[in-house]
């Protein structure tokens, strides 16, 4: 799931950037895209995070920010 939206939120970056640049060229103010693709890409970077966590520990924090319940291997 989290490589699937991975691949989602790559899209939507460049599809930001499209428009970005497209209205930069019509010479309007492109503001709200880049401020829009900014946001992407910190989500991005949030879901690169947590899918590096997944791998290292194998396992994912629950959703107050806590470790899973589940100990990890070295604590077994």
């Amino acid at each position: 799931e989290l490589l699937a939206r991975l691949e989602l939120l790559d899209e939507m970056i460049k599809e930001e950037a499209s428009r970005a640049e497209l209205v930069r060229e019509m010479g309007w103010g492109a503001t709200p895209y880049e401020q829009r693709s900014k946001l992407l890409k910190v989500t991005r970077q949030h879901y690169v995070g947590l899918l590096r966590q997944f791998l290292l520990d194998m396992e994912l924090p629950d959703a107050d920010g806590r470790e899973a319940l589940a100990a990890r291997p070295s604590e077994r």
